[in-house]
């Protein structure tokens, strides 16, 4: 299939033709010609206004609901979702119930990629059950394919065994992740210890929560190292996910000018709200960590913009309607993100003027996980998304594709909708 799309402004920050408007000729899966104005016959053209393409995808932080809890979100559910965002690589937690632990499951998660046309990528857990109590067969799940390790959702408390972890996989070109949170400062906490906790009468999660967590493992982190006799991969990373305040940027920053093998990223809703979101008992904002105040989302920009952050993910955690149509301090923490990320990311990118967005959406993490990125160059693969801008709207449930409706972006007004994700010779979703 032949496809023409014409003046297109390209948002790649590898192509040579970055920032330029030009038209594209799509034939089997591959960009065969690019120019400033191509007049080429096509099964398909596409000539609309504001036209613009940018790499697909890949989201470091997609909660799993499967095994056990398809009524979340299934296979079918979750790839629609990711087509419609843009979203075509995806790592997911080990979150299912039973947690897929074995290297059969890792397998299985595998070949789900080649029924639904999505690469999912298998966080392989650290412990059994993420009981925190008996490793899994660490070796076993690497050598079955796995490459990031993790603890469920979060982080593992016990000190010891967060260190072991480190000494074990240290060796290996694998990343260990953690969503760093001490659980006996946070527990029973709804939002941010704050005014707004203060205000509304809820318990507050602090920000030392966090931090603390971060400082432990770095310190780890460093003792490990320091007593590797120099077996340390090139490639090991202890990976922070989900930052969401100001202190915790700065210790990732500091820790990447001391050498240290670290990356991270933040969750695209952390750049968006703060707590002041909250004050009207929302429910869909309730998420983990939680939005904290505007000094820490400006400080989050500022390590998205420095390099310090490494990506920008999702953490799209589906929930059904009973666990959030709730009162506040019974309803479940987090969001639906994946049909969002771009849009959302995209359109705050430009408010804020930020050239290259697009790195902490696809090359960034693309580099994080292994893969290659797809760029707008004659003869490469076709694998990106194509967007314009439209009159602001508002963001609806009923356009939300996916099995969970429970996203912090209800209501929220948008500028730019995709229209097209191709896959080579797929087209994964199609709004033309």
């Amino acid at each position: 299939m032949r496809i023409l799309f014409k003046s297109v402004l390209i948002q790649d920050s590898l192509s040579d033709f970055h920032h330029q408007v030009v038209d594209l000729l799509v034939e089997n899966g591959q960009w065969v010609q690019i120019a400033k104005t191509l007049n080429e016959k096509a099964d398909l053209v596409v000539d609309k206004s504001d036209l613009a393409w940018a790499p697909s995808l890949v989201d470091l932080r997609v909660h799993n609901t499967l095994p056990g809890g398809e009524f979340k979100e299934d296979w079918s559910s979750l790839s629609t979702a990711a087509k419609k965002g843009g979203v075509l690589d995806l790592i997911l937690l080990p979150t299912g119930d039973p947690v897929p632990q074995q290297p059969q499951a890792l397998e299985y998660v595998k070949n789900m990629s080649f029924v639904h046309g999505i690469n999912f990528m298998a966080m392989a857990p650290l412990t059994v059950d993420n009981h925190g109590e008996n490793f899994t067969d660490l070796f076993d799940l690497f050598t079955s394919g796995a490459q990031w390790f993790g603890h469920g959702n979060s982080s593992i408390q016990n000190v010891d065994l967060m260190s072991k972890c480190l000494q074990y996989l240290q060796s290996l070109p694998v990343t260990l992740v953690s969503r760093p949170d001490t659980t006996a400062l946070s527990l029973y906490g709804q939002i941010n210890e704050g005014l707004q906790s203060t205000l509304l009468g809820l318990k507050g999660i602090p920000k030392l929560s966090e931090t603390l967590s971060i400082k432990r493992d770095l310190d780890l982190l460093t003792y490990t190292l320091s007593n590797s006799f120099g077996h340390t991969h090139e490639h090991f990373k202890l990976h922070f996910s989900c930052l969401s305040c100001a202190e915790s940027v700065d210790l990732i920053r500091e820790a990447k000018k001391m050498g240290l093998p670290v990356s991270c990223d933040v969750a695209v809703h952390h750049l968006l709200f703060t707590e002041d979101s909250i004050s009207d008992f929302d429910t869909m904002k309730k998420v983990f960590p939680p939005f904290r105040t505007g000094n820490d989302l400006e400080s989050l920009w500022k390590g998205v913009e420095d390099g310090t952050i490494d990506a920008i993910v999702s953490d799209h955690t589906p929930h059904e309607s009973e666990v959030k149509e709730v009162e506040f301090d019974h309803a479940a923490f987090g969001t639906i993100g994946l049909e969002t990320l771009f849009i959302a990311c995209y359109q705050a990118a430009i408010q804020r003027k930020i050239r290259n967005i697009d790195q902490l959406l696809s090359s960034n993490p693309a580099k994080l996980a292994g893969l290659t990125t797809p760029t707008v160059k004659k003869g490469n693969e076709v694998k990106g998304i194509l967007f314009h801008k439209v009159p602001a709207y508002h963001y609806t449930m009923d356009q939300i594709v996916g099995k969970s409706k429970n996203s912090a972006f209800l209501d929220y007004t948008f500028s730019h909708k995709i229209l097209m994700v191709l896959n080579q010779n797929e087209i994964s979703y199609n709004n033309l």
